[in-house]
């Protein structure tokens, strides 16, 4: 709606209404590093170093890579390496007694809408996002995301952690990221509950709401009743 974001037009949203969404090598080395956050030890094989091979210029080439952890999904697998790993665990450390992947539901009349925290620790709300590009914070400041999330869940704070796998190269790299350094993106970009936020909520998702039956898409939403 607001034409800021490039990447986002109307068919991409429409078709994030209307198809299944498969999931790609982003989203499961998200998954995978998730999984490290929230379990500590999340089930995995050892992977051996090795190589890699990939075409440059339509040459092929080969690179060492070291030993790592393979977590495999019905979509594909990841491989990290042990100090990708640590990362992980490290920043679970931090955070040791944050409850992990809660939801929460909230009416707003014309529609319930869901959120699942991936962290919430002590009154404040953490989300992880892995990234593969140079960051930029106002895409996140910008989001609605945080804004439902502080309605939704009665907080005044919420944190974006971003974790940036360095020189990623999704036809190189795929869901294999050992030898790429995996930097936390710092400080964490914070975002605080402010005056009619949750009105500011509710406009947005009459607008959206609005767009969805002028588009005639109601019927792709989910419709099933909610328990508990």
């Amino acid at each position: 709606m607001s034409g800021d974001y490039a990447y986002v037009d109307e068919q991409s949203v429409i078709d994030s209404i209307t198809k299944k969404f498969e999931g790609n090598d982003y989203t499961r080395i998200g998954t995978a590093f998730h999984s490290i956050v929230e379990t500590g030890s999340p089930v995995c094989d050892f992977e051996p170093e090795g190589e890699r091979h990939f075409t440059y210029y339509k040459n092929v080439k080969t690179e060492p890579v070291p030993c790592g952890r393979k977590l495999t999904y019905k979509e594909g697998e990841v491989i990290l390496d042990v100090p990708q790993c640590k990362v992980a665990l490290e920043y679970r450390n931090e955070h040791i007694d944050a409850f992990h992947e809660v939801r929460e539901y909230k009416d707003f009349g014309r529609a319930i809408v869901t959120g699942c925290a991936d962290m919430i620790d002590g009154i404040e709300i953490r989300d992880i996002k892995t990234k593969y590009s140079v960051v930029s914070a106002d895409d996140y400041i910008n989001s609605c995301q945080w804004k439902y999330y502080l309605d939704l869940f009665e907080a005044n704070t919420f944190h974006f952690d971003l974790f940036v796998f360095e020189g990623y190269n999704k036809d190189k790299h795929k869901g294999d990221v050992r030898g790429l350094k995996l930097s936390r993106y710092k400080p964490s970009i914070t975002c605080y509950r402010y005056p009619n936020m949750e009105n500011d909520n509710k406009s947005l998702l009459n607008s959206f709401m609005d767009w969805v039956e002028y588009r005639k898409l109601l019927k792709y939403l989910p419709t099933e009743q909610i328990n508990g």
